[in-house]
């Protein structure tokens, strides 16, 4: 009789309640993630997708339920014990330090994370993985485009992987040239062995890349299962809100790359789009 073992999951929510003041915003959410694994993050504006990254890193605290990493509870933990645990997020916006150049930048993150001997070698890998950083190693941060913000700030968790990776709207606002880029490093990110959790509204693009997939409305699991399922789970959240949106499948992306994007931008989840407690 053989038995297996049991492998905890990179990242783990049970009936998790969060809220912005009196603002609820997550109600009852339970998911899991497989270590290795990418699970595509979806929903309408405001249904709570920003939300749940920023619970399962620390950002934003629970208010019921646990959070756990790695088979460890997490729940109440500061951000920055989280991320000595294996688990870094790549915000919404930037993250970088804008008033650092962007060597500067790597140099630091790169010392925190692989140790003041391996800087060197790290810089070599980020280089050669995004070569526009290496052109513009000396150039302050915050004077690149938004693009290139992206992937400095992704090249952190390339060069050095996490266990887990949460990505929070890489894309938005990007040339398709560049998304092309940001999701490349994503797929080379994920071959390392990182499970990553990607919240994204070019449905098509993270569903290429996606293992698994969660929607969220109104601050609640809807659909939690193979990403197969995922476009009509969308459009039947979209249905009951007299929306209606045209998706194009993964297999007929223009071949430009140029997917099709929501019909509104995603701004961050706002606190008076949840319910009041």
């Amino acid at each position: 009789m053989t038995t297996q073992s049991f492998v905890a999951p990179a990242l783990q929510f049970e009936r998790v309640d969060a809220a912005y003041g009196v603002y609820r915003a997550l109600f009852g959410v339970s998911f899991a993630v497989a270590p290795g694994t990418v699970k595509a993050l979806l929903g309408s504006n405001g249904a709570g997708k920003s939300t749940l990254s920023r619970v399962a890193t620390g950002l934003v605290p629970t208010t019921a339920g646990t959070v756990s990493i790695g088979g460890v509870d997490v729940t109440g933990r500061e951000a920055f014990q989280i991320a000595r645990m294996g688990a870094a997020h790549v915000p919404e916006g930037r993250g970088i330090f804008s008033d650092l150049s962007v060597e500067e930048n790597l140099t630091l993150l790169f010392r925190q994370r692989a140790g003041r001997k391996c800087v060197g070698e790290c810089l070599m890998r980020a280089y050669d993985a995004f070569p526009i950083l290496k052109d513009r190693r000396k150039q302050r941060a915050g004077q690149l485009s938004g693009g290139q913000q992206r992937l400095l700030s992704l090249a952190n968790v390339l060069v050095v992987p996490p266990a887990l990776l949460i990505a929070d709207e890489l894309s938005l606002g990007l040339a398709p040239i560049v998304v092309d880029a940001v999701y490349d490093g994503l797929r080379e990110i994920h071959r390392s062995g990182c499970a990553l959790v990607v919240v994204e509204q070019q449905i098509d693009r993270v569903l290429d890349i996606a293992t698994e997939a969660l929607v969220l409305e109104h601050g609640a699991v809807v659909y939690d299962g193979p990403v197969a399922g995922a476009l009509r789970a969308v459009e039947e959240v979209l249905a009951a809100r007299g929306e209606s949106r045209q998706l194009s499948p993964v297999a007929s992306r223009p071949q430009n790359g140029n997917a099709p994007v929501a019909d509104r931008p995603e701004p961050k989840d706002r606190p008076n789009e949840g319910r009041s407690s």
